[in-house]
């Protein structure tokens, strides 16, 4: 796999909408953002646009094409990456990688990137900015410019120990499972797959994750990464959400390591998706380093 180059101060970061148009309010929050850490945002000409997918394309070939960009935000991940995703050309991207920056929707950019060999950062999107914590934040910009760290977190009762080292892929759960049957399906042989999601509905992430299980998905990972699920939901769904995933996982025997703090709430830690990373889980911590 492919690391992006990582950021320097004055660098240029386009701001995309794929999924959902974002509000001006937004839109200049992020741009803040990046100015304060020394880079100059760049918003698509078409971000503001309803529902144009040709538009969106525009923006999103472009971004792909400037050499000038080092970065690509993606402005919110409501839905509409799957209708651009396969018409953009990569050929110029492919010659000169970028970070590509989001979650949600943008788990299908993500599937994308994964089966051209390029790593990309499933982190928060500028419309949840301003729900996101210090740290969380913080460990954008730090992952963007080299610094990034080891996440260490406290013990889970639905933990499953083991030490695993492997690609790290996945995302959004409803969208890892919608992809089984496309070109975009994650071959998770000897992979660490990450899965998060911000429906409040059980019973779909029971679907998801059962029809994962029964695809043999399971079968072949290294360990697994258990995120944060529902959006702003309560500490009693997580741990029915909890459930219903160990029950699908009971019979392997990869280690998993649930509660890691990355969705939908406000301490939502970014992933280097295709990163060789490490994963340790023993009865006092869980560890995940990207290699």
């Amino acid at each position: 796999m492919i690391r992006p180059i990582y950021l320097q101060p004055g660098d240029k970061v386009a701001l995309v909408a794929p999924a959902g148009v974002p509000s001006h309010k937004e839109a200049d929050g992020i741009s803040k953002l990046l100015e304060a850490w020394g880079l100059v945002p760049s918003p698509g000409e078409h971000i503001f646009a309803e529902a144009k997918h040709t538009q969106r394309l525009s923006d999103w070939q472009s971004a792909l094409d400037d050499e000038d960009t080092r970065a690509i935000w993606c402005m919110n991940g409501r839905y509409g990456s799957l209708h651009i995703v396969e018409e953009a050309d990569y050929s110029t991207f492919q010659g000169n990688p970028k970070w590509i920056i989001g979650m949600d929707d943008i788990t299908v950019i993500h599937a994308k990137l994964y089966s051209l060999g390029i790593e990309s950062l499933y982190a928060f999107t500028p419309d949840m900015r301003a729900g996101m914590t210090p740290e969380a934040i913080a460990q954008v910009r730090n992952i963007l410019f080299g610094m990034a760290s080891d996440y260490a977190l406290p013990h889970s009762r639905h933990n499953r120990f083991g030490l695993a080292e492997g690609e790290l892929t996945g995302g959004n759960l409803s969208w890892v499972h919608s992809l089984q049957a496309t070109r975009f399906a994650h071959h998770t042989r000897g992979t660490i797959l990450f899965v998060e999601d911000s429906t409040n509905d059980l019973d779909l992430i029971d679907k998801s994750i059962r029809c994962l299980e029964l695809s043999g998905l399971f079968q072949h990972i290294a360990g697994m990464v258990i995120g944060q699920f529902g959006e702003y939901a309560t500490p009693d769904f997580q741990e029915k959400a909890n459930n219903i995933i160990l029950s699908a996982i009971e019979k392997y025997d990869f280690p998993a390591c649930f509660n890691f703090p990355t969705g939908h709430r406000s301490e939502n830690y970014p992933l280097i998706l295709g990163a060789d990373a490490t994963l340790s889980v023993t009865s006092e911590t869980s560890q995940l380093c990207f290699l």
